[in-house]
């Protein structure tokens, strides 16, 4: 078995994944091209620190003063004072510093640039040595610094990418919905047609790759139209032309049995020949009516059901009086639909014939038609299993319990009749074992 799926989900998943895909990976490279530069620039600026001390310092030797710094202004603080440090040594003692390179003790960084731990904490060190003077610069930065300068590098853009993909999505699903919309319309489209309906499909605006689609199914519509209308024009003309025949056959039948009334020699096979010629002649009314229905659009009105019964009962009186079966009736006085009167004629004609022919001698036949139009036809006949039951309305389908002759076409019909008015049809058991044939009729 084939699986489905939904063609707005996968273009939804090829359009949207691969955007969080580049967006993850340009996330992925921003934050190793934003590290980089930040190592850059502080470090830069720890190396700018150092000689400005550096150059201070030789001041202050070359004046021959004592080295030292003034004290630190409170008004000039920063909150990231705490995480910058700095360490003057001369002539291997330190003789200034900043109040945030106290906690470092006795350390000393090795000269040039070098990474350390210091109390949990970890921080970048660049130390100059300059041994003429006996001088020693050391200047630190706190690693935290360059943390959250990282990150609110790396939000600046995780947050328009963040706000922007779901409006991205938003508007995927928007133009995949457009672009599906002529898809939809032609499912709509052949969703709500009828078996019969196999005119072309017309769509305004279809997109170049659907029309190619388009136009084979209105090619094939029109081939399988134009096969049905020859299969309907075949039946039509075969049973037009064999019509004539049959009935001169029956007529020259019932002469030879007029004649042969004192021989009974040939009594029987002429009794079985006519048998046969009915039974011909009977195949051929089903499939005239076969073709004329399916090949006319019949125009429908209002019909009351209960005069159509009751005038089917009544031309097909002589079958159940015949076998002294026993016809119970069972109809409001009115009950008015909206169908085509020659098709219900033959489809209540077909129902009460399939009755009489398989219900046996003073066996009992009921029709009943309740206020709410269900239509239930039930007899005392040898009735179907439930394979048989799904292959009733098969065209030339027959039971054949009883040993009764028939076409196998009259609940072919009787179904054909019933999807065109729109009337569902089921098949049930009775409780006497006989067969009940139900169809619901909308209303009034």
């Amino acid at each position: 078995m084939k699986k489905t799926y939904s063609l707005r989900k996968r273009l939804l998943f090829w359009i949207g994944f691969p955007v969080l895909g580049v967006s993850a990976l340009m996330l992925f490279l921003s934050y190793f091209y934003i590290w980089h530069e930040v190592e850059e620039v502080y470090d830069a600026q720890l190396v700018q620190s150092a000689r400005v001390l550096l150059q201070l310092t030789r001041h202050e030797l070359q004046e021959g003063e004592e080295l030292h710094l003034d004290e630190e202004d409170p008004g000039l603080s920063h909150k990231y004072e705490s995480k910058l440090g700095f360490r003057i040594w001369y002539q291997g003692k330190v003789v200034e510093g900043s109040a945030s390179s106290k906690k470092f003790g006795v350390f000393q960084a090795p000269p040039g640039f070098s990474d350390r731990e210091v109390n949990g904490e970890r921080w970048r060190f660049f130390v100059y040595v300059d041994p003429d003077n006996e001088v020693r610069i050391e200047v630190s930065e706190q690693y935290e610094v360059r943390y959250e300068l990282i990150l609110q590098l790396l939000s600046s853009q995780l947050i328009p990418i963040v706000a922007f993909i779901p409006v991205l999505f938003f508007l995927v699903w928007l133009g995949v919905n457009r672009m599906l919309r002529p898809v939809v319309g032609i499912s709509e489209d052949v969703a709500k047609r009828s078996s019969e309906d196999l005119s072309p499909l017309k769509v305004q605006e279809v997109p170049n790759e659907i029309e190619p689609l388009i136009k084979a199914l209105n090619e094939l519509f029109t081939q399988i139209d134009e096969s049905f209308q020859r299969e309907r024009e075949f039946t039509d003309h075969a049973a037009h032309e064999l019509r004539t025949p049959l009935a001169a056959m029956k007529t020259q039948t019932q002469v030879l049995l007029r004649k042969s009334q004192g021989n009974s020699a040939y009594l029987d096979d002429l009794k079985n020949l006519q048998q046969s010629i009915d039974r011909a002649t009977h195949l051929v009314d089903q499939l005239l009516a076969l073709a004329r229905l399916q090949s006319e659009n019949y125009p429908k009105e209002q019909v009351d059901l209960f005069h159509c019964i009751v005038g089917v009962i009544e031309d097909l009186a002589p079958r159940y009086e015949q076998k002294d079966q026993l016809l119970r009736v069972e109809l409001p006085d009115h009950f008015l639909v909206t169908a085509n009167v020659a098709s219900l004629e033959i489809l209540v004609r077909n129902l009460l014939d399939n009755a009489f022919k398989y219900t046996p001698e003073k066996g009992e036949i009921t029709i009943h038609l309740s206020f709410e139009g269900e239509l239930e036809i039930s007899d005392t006949g040898p009735g179907m299993s439930d394979v048989e039951k799904q292959s009733a309305f098969d065209r030339f389908y027959r039971a054949d319990k009883s040993g009764q002759t028939g076409s196998g076409l009259g609940l072919s019909i009787v179904k054909w009749i019933a999807a065109a008015h729109d009337l569902p049809l089921s098949l049930a058991d009775t409780p006497e074992g006989g067969l009940s044939i139900r169809l619901k009729f909308p209303s009034k």
